[in-house]
């Protein structure tokens, strides 16, 4: 992926990446309900997300505080310049706020889902993709790379522990689920050497076997969440 010039997603991958790759089902499905229609991408980038969300139909709002990154991410929607600890935004403003592995860059946790729970509508969903812990060579590797893309890695999280503490802040979990226990190296390799993408297929076979035994070491999980809790 060239992140110098807007990126359109799809453009580059297999359809063999979905079937390792659930959140992609799950995120249709919300981002499609009559009642999503203002959606924020809080961590845009240059909108690679924001290009999917429009294939859905939808026409998001990004957020990045990089100003090369919203000058792409612009191509897909209209982006804001700011920080996830301050949103530019009025309470209650948000359908659906989307954070994909931008939660761990951003000092204070705290504050950034009380702006999260802020600007939701009540009843609004909260879809959060992240690293994990969980798996041993994300520890590795945050060891010997604290950052990403420029960017430092200042909160690690683990699986249980994001949904404990979405639902400290308000949030109740609807759907949590661990994945990637080595495929999200391949969802690099083939943005620098797209030759290989041609390999995904067994790429995936192999993930699919991991998966079945070592899950619980996932390096990426997602949750859905919605804004405020419900009775049992």
């Amino acid at each position: 992926m060239d992140y110098r010039k807007p990126v359109i997603f799809g453009e580059n991958w297999s359809p063999s990446r979905y079937r390792v790759l659930p959140y992609f089902a799950v995120e249709k499905e919300v981002m499609q309900r009559p009642r999503s229609q203002m959606i924020l991408d809080l961590g845009c980038a240059a909108g690679w997300n924001m290009s999917r969300f429009r294939q859905y139909g939808r026409h998001p709002v990004g957020l990045d505080v990089v100003p090369d990154r919203v000058k792409l991410a612009a191509h897909h929607g209209p982006v804001a310049i700011a920080s996830g600890l301050q949103l530019p935004f009025a309470a209650e403003t948000f359908d659906v706020i989307y954070i994909q592995h931008v939660l761990h860059h951003i000092g204070d946790v705290p504050q950034a889902l009380a702006e999260v729970y802020r600007c939701l509508k009540p009843g609004g969903s909260f879809f959060l993709i992240e690293t994990s812990e969980d798996s041993p060579l994300i520890r590795w590797g945050r060891r010997l790379y604290p950052k990403w893309l420029g960017d430092e890695v200042n909160a690690p999280f683990y699986f249980a522990s994001l949904q404990t503490m979405l639902a400290g802040h308000g949030f109740q979990v609807q759907r949590a689920e661990q994945y990637s226990v080595l495929f999200w190296v391949w969802e690099i390799v083939p943005d620098q050497l797209p030759f290989m993408e041609k390999l995904t297929p067994l790429f995936v076979a192999g993930e699919q076997l991991l998966a079945r035994r070592w899950r619980r070491l996932s390096a990426h999980c997602y949750l859905v969440a919605v804004k405020g809790r419900t009775e049992d």
